[in-house]
């Protein structure tokens, strides 16, 4: 572990709040629970996406919220990262990835929130992520090691980067999805890449919006703003029922 042994009591607590992936975070308007994701892009990476045979990319970049990762949202909260990208690639997913159970850490709970942080703040590398220029790079060293050292392969988490129209930071869901590489030895780390923990995505939403940062990132504006109604409430099912027959769902600024 990157900063030595964890106290006992602590090491326990964290290994508990680890549990199987809670499937009423899946839930849409109409009940219905389908094991589908949805991840905004960049139209510059979307076109691959127009046919099958292509998986999902790892994120790599240092700073971002979890570590490496792939980061997607149950399609339950089908614009929540709109934000990021006009192409909304929808893909299938199993959380008892080659039967085994998800290890699934929900940080949307508080006292799990908690119980990081407590951790964080035990290790050798915490003062120079709170006080040094370089707390990117070393958030991701840091939330890489929490996650290998517990074996986590899903964090649940709340938007930390919001628009008061497409994303809702007290309830949307985010999940960042660890995929595992064996090294000689057995010892497993963090994969880079693609991604092998979800299945057929392809292209099914296109948002007309474009968005620029504001506040370094915290928040997200839009650039047409061409109306402020509040979209249909069957959005996620008709993503589903539009990605099962191949189709595009077209969502107006």
């Amino acid at each position: 572990m990157i900063g030595g042994p964890v106290d006992p009591g602590l090491h326990r607590d964290i290994d508990a709040a680890i549990g199987a992936f809670p499937h009423d975070v899946l839930l849409t308007k109409t009940g219905t629970a389908p094991m589908l994701v949805i991840k905004y892009i960049s139209p510059a990476y979307a076109n691959a996406y127009h046919q099958p045979g292509k998986n999902l990319f790892i994120s790599v970049t240092p700073g971002f919220t979890w570590g490496r990762a792939t980061y997607v949202t149950p399609l339950a909260f089908p614009t929540s990262t709109a934000i990021f990208g006009r192409v909304g690639i929808v893909a299938g997913f199993n959380p008892y990835y080659k039967h085994r159970e998800w290890r699934t850490f929900d940080t949307t709970v508080a006292d799990n929130e908690r119980l990081y942080l407590r951790w964080l703040q035990t290790r050798a590398l915490y003062r120079r992520f709170a006080l040094t220029a370089h707390s990117g790079y070393i958030a991701q060293m840091l939330r890489d090691a929490f996650r290998r050292n517990y074996e986590i392969d899903c964090v649940l988490f709340r938007p930390d980067q919001s628009n008061p129209r497409y994303t809702k930071i007290q309830s949307d869901v985010w999940m960042a999805v660890t995929d595992w590489k064996t090294m000689p030895g057995g010892r497993k780390t963090i994969a880079m890449g693609h991604s092998e923990q979800f299945t057929e995505p392809r292209i099914t939403v296109l948002i007309e919006e474009e968005f620029k940062d504001q506040m370094g990132g915290i928040h997200r504006t839009g650039l047409l703003n061409l109306t402020a109604a509040p979209f249909d409430p069957d959005l996620a099912d008709k993503i589903f029922h539009a990605y099962n027959k191949g189709e595009i769902v077209r969502i107006q600024s």
